[in-house]
């Protein structure tokens, strides 16, 4: 574990931080828990967490009078609040926007999208990568280009390419996943990292890149998912 990372869960319903803390369990990061504002403040002052994320309905006086507190504090302010709201409150995203919150999450929680809106602000959440081998295209600029997946999970690929694309640049992908429905997917991913000399991340995989997955559809996550959580045969 590498204990740099901090991933704050701000809940007073143990139920509800023992789920998340689940959600997070393949991130290498140490899980803070708090249960009232008090605490998440304290937490925050003291351990400075890389992400935060906390319920509308916190005690004793709600999520959004803490995340107040939080943002007009400077040292806390840059530290990301992701305000879970609950199920059919229509009105409560919009006060957490207000309250100065980062983003926010609707109950019931989905691990996915759990991972992927902390994602925006933690590129250290991340999902079980399995290694998988398959042809793939994507489009940059006017060309259309062929490369090779050499890993996949719910939350990224990485793609073995000659081709140099710089990080941050979002690319159209087609492939077909190995599995018996040679599910057929057509997404979005946006380039993560490049593992190219002399900034080699990986040095065990060929040139290419990784990149996650942006907005992809639950049912195409399912599939993935599905995949990567496959136990290679005997």
């Amino acid at each position: 574990m590498n204990s740099s990372l901090r991933i704050l869960l701000a809940d007073d319903s143990r139920f509800f931080r023992t789920i998340e803390a689940k959600f997070l369990q393949k991130t290498p990061a140490q899980i803070l828990e708090a249960e009232d504002c008090a605490s998440v403040l304290s937490v925050m002052r003291q351990q400075k967490p890389d992400l935060v994320y906390m319920a509308f309905s916190l005690v004793p006086d709600g999520g959004v009078t803490c995340c107040s507190a939080i943002k007009q504090d400077p040292q806390l302010a840059d530290i990301p609040v992701v305000m879970i709201c609950d199920q059919g409150e229509p009105d409560q995203p919009g006060l957490a926007r207000r309250s100065g919150a980062d983003d926010h999450l609707c109950k019931p929680l989905d691990r996915h999208t759990f991972l992927q809106v902390g994602r925006k602000f933690l590129a250290g959440i991340r999902e079980h990568r399995q290694p998988s081998f398959f042809s793939l295209s994507f489009s940059f600029g006017d060309e259309t280009f062929t490369g090779k997946c050499l890993d996949i999970s719910g939350g990224g690929i990485f793609i073995e390419t000659q081709l140099d694309i710089p990080p941050g640049t979002e690319i159209p992908l087609t492939f077909k996943l190995p599995d018996i429905m040679a599910t057929k997917v057509e997404c979005t991913v946006k380039v993560s990292w490049l593992n190219r000399k002399p900034n080699v991340r990986k040095p065990h995989y060929p040139h290419g890149f990784g990149a996650t997955f942006v907005n992809l559809p639950a049912s195409i996550h399912k599939a993935i998912a599905y995949l990567s959580n496959k136990k290679p045969s005997a």
